[in-house]
This record gives structure tokens, sequence and C-alpha cells, in this order.
């Protein structure tokens, strides 16, 4: 359905927008080598691979009736120290349900995306051998 960041935005509800911006601007402002590419209509955020996505609550099947899904694509791979990650019955995908901007707590995201980067990294090698 979204090919583009501002398509996928137009179709958020207010809280939402506020949620994706925010985040967005953090994993971009800080890790400029990670790139932006859409599937199932959100957007997903690589390195080498998949590494985190935004699913907002008002998109089908996201499971929840408010905020945004912080997914994480090997999110079963991550040590979650900081107790943020709900695996919930799935095999690999780990979220980070964020309600409000509020929820938005930057130093624990970005311990965790640097975890997950360095997976991807060592994914990555394992790969080429």
């Amino acid at each position: 359905k979204h090919k583009d960041f501002d398509s996928f935005f137009e179709d958020l509800l207010p809280a939402e927008k506020v949620i994706c911006l925010r985040v967005r601007e953090l994993l971009l402002r800080n890790f400029p080598n990670m790139k932006e590419k859409f599937s199932y209509g959100v957007p997903y955020y690589w390195v080498f691979s998949r590494i985190c996505f935004l699913y907002p609550a008002s998109f089908p099947y996201s499971g929840s009736e408010a905020g945004v899904a912080f997914g994480f694509a090997r999110g079963h791979l991550l040590s979650n120290e900081q107790g943020l990650l709900d695996l919930g019955t799935r095999k690999e995908v780990a979220y980070i349900r964020i309600l409000s901007e509020k929820d938005i707590r930057e130093e624990p995201l970005l311990e965790i995306l640097h975890e997950a980067i360095l997976i991807d990294e060592e994914w990555r090698r394992k790969k080429k051998i």
C-alpha cells in the first residue's frame, strides 16, 4: 500500500504521527547508514537486513488498539536488559509498544538498536562465510 514515508504518514492517526516522527528521527539521526524501505505498507529500517519497523495500531493486523509497535526483526536474539521488548507468542519478532510520545525513552531504545545492529552485522558475517 505505502511506498514512501509521506504516503504512510498521511494515513496515521494524530497520536501515531507524533510517535512515528520521533522514532524515525531518532533512527535516522543516530544511525545515518540505516536505510528506510517499505514492506507490508510500513517502514522497515535496514543496515544489511531488516532491523526494525514501525507498525501503527490503526493499521490492519496490528493486534493493538492504540499507539505504535516498534518491532525488531530478530527480537528473539536481543538481550532485553532494558525490559522493554515483548516477544509474546512470536518466535522471532519482538515489539516495544509505544502508546504516547512520553513513552519514547531514547537511551534504552538506542541501547536496543545498537545491539540489534551488532546482531545484523554478525548475521552478515556468517552469511558471507
